[in-house]
């Protein structure tokens, strides 16, 4: 009897790591881009905001960008808490840091 609860209790530890490796990873890039507009325009990944009281700086794509710096072929326009705002001529592109997310004022 207890020579099977080990037998059971081993092959259960054995197939654990295999169940792991159908589970998503938590931490990587979200796999769509998150953008408003057009294909032709600059699309990536927000995934960071630095704020400071001296700088704001946002990591696109790995890359960290400035206000007034450039991402692509586009310029970084403004950088909020949640968001990130750039330029290509006139064509506007918001990539926003949580865009599934929908904030909403308290009892409203």
């Amino acid at each position: 009897m207890a020579a099977r609860m080990m037998a059971l209790t081993l092959a259960v530890l054995l197939a654990l790591p295999a169940m792991a490796d159908s589970l998503p990873d938590p931490t990587a890039l979200p796999s769509t881009r998150a953008a408003e507009g057009g294909d032709d325009q600059p699309v990536g990944v927000l995934t960071a905001i630095k704020l400071s009281r001296k700088q704001k700086i946002a990591v696109i794509d790995g890359l960290e960008v400035a206000v007034g710096g450039r991402y692509q072929d586009a310029r970084v326009v403004r950088i909020g808490e949640s968001e990130v705002v750039l330029r290509r001529g006139k064509e506007i592109t918001v990539l926003k840091l949580y865009p599934h997310v929908e904030k909403t004022l308290r009892g409203k």
